[in-house]
């Protein structure tokens, strides 16, 4: 379904929970090239690197995100993460996802990257931004030396103590208000680094002066790895907990359906 149809009718149908895909941007999925330097080793460029995250980036979009009158709830519950990396998984509702975790929910210093679908490699100019302000393109399934370049520099910033953004559910889904059932193949990174996650949810709040609801942003508790498990067995204990979690968030709020999902039955 294209974007202005949706838009338009307010209605969006779908078949498959775990593959349709609502993106507004569509642009192709290149494969990553060969040998990408997913690690941020160049002290130039990471200096100028901290320059555009810090001194632009995060003032610019955090901004936006004040005035969009997003609201973060539940930062208590991750001071104990404090000088700890982790891994933060999220629903997928908006194209502000790519960026109001780095420049606007987690205030403290810590550098936030965030794994996401390779499109902005298509972008010359747009691509190497993107990558100082620490987005990683996943590879695809079958490119080997890449998915793992992607897990060790995920292991690489997790013991710089900054965090990893994932959205398990992969694929946007504009203003859902559920949380949609996801793999656990995202999960191989706590796991394998034994390392916490935190469970968060942008949920939709109904507001007097405009027509569309704002956001409001819960983080849950941090969620810890059992290193008892084997790396399958840890891998499916943190989904499990995690989708459990965010579930429960979701639930828990009223929040205003903007866009109506209606499930077809698949050809």
């Amino acid at each position: 379904m294209k974007k202005k149809d949706w838009k338009k009718s307010k209605t969006i149908y779908w078949k498959d929970e775990l593959h349709d895909d609502f993106d507004e941007v569509g642009l192709s999925r290149p494969p990553v090239p060969d040998g990408y330097h997913y690690k941020r080793t160049n002290l130039i460029n990471n200096f100028f690197s901290a320059i555009l995250y810090h001194g632009i980036a995060k003032p610019v979009l955090g901004t936006y995100c004040f005035f969009k009158r997003i609201r973060v709830k539940g930062k208590k519950n991750i001071k104990e993460l404090k000088g700890k990396g982790a891994y933060i998984y999220a629903n997928h509702t908006a194209i502000s996802d790519v960026f109001k975790y780095q420049a606007y929910v987690f205030f403290f210093r810590k550098r936030v990257n965030i794994l996401g679908y390779s499109d902005t490699l298509n972008l010359p100019i747009v691509r190497n931004i993107t990558r100082a302000l620490g987005y990683l393109p996943v590879p695809l399934a079958g490119d080997m030396k890449n998915l793992i370049a992607l897990s060790n520099a995920c292991d690489f910033y997790i013991k710089k103590k900054q965090f990893v953004l994932i959205y398990p559910e992969a694929h946007i889904w504009p203003f859902y208000t559920k949380i949609r059932n996801f793999s656990s193949g995202s999960f191989i990174y706590p796991a394998k680094f034994n390392t916490p996650i935190i469970p968060t949810v942008t949920t939709y709040r109904n507001v007097w002066y405009s027509k569309k609801p704002r956001q409001t942003i819960f983080i849950g508790k941090p969620i810890y790895p059992d290193s008892s498990l084997s790396l399958s067995d840890s891998k499916l204990q943190l989904h499990d907990a995690c989708l459990k979690a965010m579930t429960e968030m979701s639930n828990k709020y009223k929040q205003q359906e903007y866009i109506k999902y209606i499930h077809v039955e698949g050809e």
